[in-house]
């Protein structure tokens, strides 16, 4: 585990994928994920954030969009939480996803190199995590407050790094890459309420804090792949074929824009 902010690699001729955070919307980064393969690019550095961190790890260790896919036909929304709210889960439901699919492997041993972000709840500060075991650290970049209780690792308390950075392409040029494409799956933050009720008020306010946490990163992004999601709720499966196929479609229209990014 590894904080940076005060220290960046030295900026080279590397391309970065960065993925956004989502909840189950990130369904649609596994269609994108299908594009880059069927158009046989291959990034330098990935990062993600929430969800974007799962398929971001994923991605980093060479595991296809198609075995995501089969593993996401498997897998119940209740498998990652226990559907209660104001009854924080652990944040490690999430977390064997990625142990499922990888075993307890370490991120810094990823084939191409791989950052999570997570805050920090004691130090109130963004962490990015470019190793650790690959359940703890996506765990942690998930954990989003009120639903999941806080992560303890390596003598901090993680929790989703929507908070701070939704979009961490900062974090790509961190690692190094000189442009970014990014998978943004979440058409809808920034939002607010007209409701009053306790539950309302929670997600408009983590709504408006996802927006501010991602426009630096759509700024510093010379690609956005944005399928449209908004039909579907971040908290349930629903659609999520569907949501596959817009991600496909998203990342197909911006292929021109990707390749020539590439040829740079």
């Amino acid at each position: 585990m590894k904080l940076f902010g005060k220290k960046a690699v030295q900026p080279q001729n590397r391309v970065a994928l960065c993925f956004g955070g989502g909840g189950a919307r990130g369904f649609a980064h596994i269609g994108a994920l299908r594009a880059f393969e069927e158009a046989g690019l291959k990034f330098d550095v990935v990062a993600g954030t929430s969800v974007g961190a799962l398929v971001g790890a994923l991605y980093a260790f060479g595991v296809s969009s198609e075995v995501m896919k089969r593993y996401a036909a498997s897998l119940e929304m209740r498998d990652l939480h226990n559907g209660i709210l104001l009854t924080p889960n652990d944040p490690m439901k999430i977390g064997k996803v990625a142990t499922d699919l990888l075993g307890g492997v370490d991120i810094a041993n990823a084939g191409t190199k791989f950052a999570a972000v997570a805050v920090d709840l004691i130090e109130a500060e963004q962490v990015v995590l470019d190793r650790g075991n690959v359940g703890a650290v996506v765990a942690a970049s998930c954990a989003v407050p009120v639903l999941y209780r806080p992560l303890s690792y390596g003598g901090r308390h993680l929790v989703d790094g929507g908070l701070l950075n939704n979009i961490p392409a900062d974090v790509c040029r961190m690692l190094g890459a000189t442009r970014v494409v990014t998978v943004d799956v979440n058409p809808t933050r920034g939002g607010g309420t007209a409701g009053l009720g306790l539950i309302d008020v929670l997600k408009a306010t983590f709504h408006i804090m996802s927006g501010n946490a991602s426009t630096e990163g759509l700024r510093l992004s010379d690609v956005i792949v944005a399928p449209d999601t908004s039909e579907f709720l971040s908290t349930s499966k629903t659609g999520w074929e569907k949501m596959i196929e817009l991600g496909y479609a998203a990342a197909m229209q911006a292929m021109p824009d990707i390749e020539k990014q590439m040829r740079a």
